[in-house]
């Protein structure tokens, strides 16, 4: 039996749904990669990613099926009845029980939702271009249920303390405020660093305050770095070569 690991999401959704995020330990991946590297797209060995893919369903312990995607960074979100071949998409919702949706980070923000009834689950895949493309208005447009009645949880993402980015990003998100609301939720998420035209780019806060924003009140998560958490977590902007961790959210007609 695995003995993988995984961060659990932290909120209140139905009993029948599940969240994790899983960890860089347990895998057999080998440096950079090490351990548990599930995307195939970062140069590691193949067989050593559908390895530790067998290895996670081994974890999870139930008969799913795991819909993979091509991430781009868009705001491109996919209703899926059932898992197929890679998508080429940055969101995925079902009202299908079993079918594990999944997004890949090193960095990026993972955004998991879920309806008050259990039967509709949703991720997003939201590093700053997903952030201002629009990734989690269209995760919720697309979602059938109303914002009152859906829940989030932001999964580990780098924390502020080392999301150091350019002055070009903070102004393509005042470029896009529509209101001055949205113009001091932009100021609200940067803060100055010691460097000139370097800011900290708060991912949590913007993420949040953005699905306030469109009736989302049931808001999660948002306490951990990887870049800090380096026994856990890969960080593409730490390491540079390195793996990826999977969310993932699905449901089932029974409670856990």
């Amino acid at each position: 039996m695995s003995n993988l690991e995984f961060i659990h999401a932290n909120w209140s959704a139905p009993k029948n749904v599940r969240a994790v995020m899983s960890l860089r330990k347990g895998g057999i991946s080998k440096p950079p990669y090490a351990n548990l590297n599930l995307a195939d797209h970062v140069g590691d060995n193949l067989f050593a990613v559908a390895g530790n893919r067998d290895l996670l369903r081994e974890a999870l312990m139930l008969d799913l099926g795991y819909q993979w995607l091509d991430q781009a960074h868009s705001a491109d979100v996919i209703e899926i009845e059932s898992a197929s071949a890679k998508i080429k998409a940055d969101g995925l919702i079902t009202r299908e029980p079993r079918n594990a949706c999944c997004v890949l980070t090193a960095d990026c923000l993972p955004v998991m939702f879920a309806n008050k009834e259990g039967t509709e689950v949703a991720v997003a895949h939201a590093g700053w271009r997903g952030l201002q493309a629009g990734i989690l208005k269209n995760t919720i447009a697309k979602m059938t249920s109303d914002p009152n009645d859906i829940m989030a949880w932001m999964g580990p993402a780098i924390g502020p303390c080392h999301y150091e980015v350019g002055i070009e990003v903070k102004e393509s998100f005042r470029a896009n405020a529509a209101t001055q609301e949205e113009l001091n939720l932009v100021e609200s998420s940067f803060a100055e660093s010691d460097l000139e035209g370097k800011f900290y780019m708060n991912l949590y806060l913007l993420a949040r305050r953005q699905l306030l924003a469109m009736g989302v009140s049931s808001v999660s998560g948002g306490d951990h770095c990887t870049h800090c958490e380096e026994d856990k977590f890969y960080s593409y902007r730490r390491d540079g070569k390195t793996g990826r961790m999977a969310s993932i959210i699905f449901f089932q007609e029974e409670a856990f």
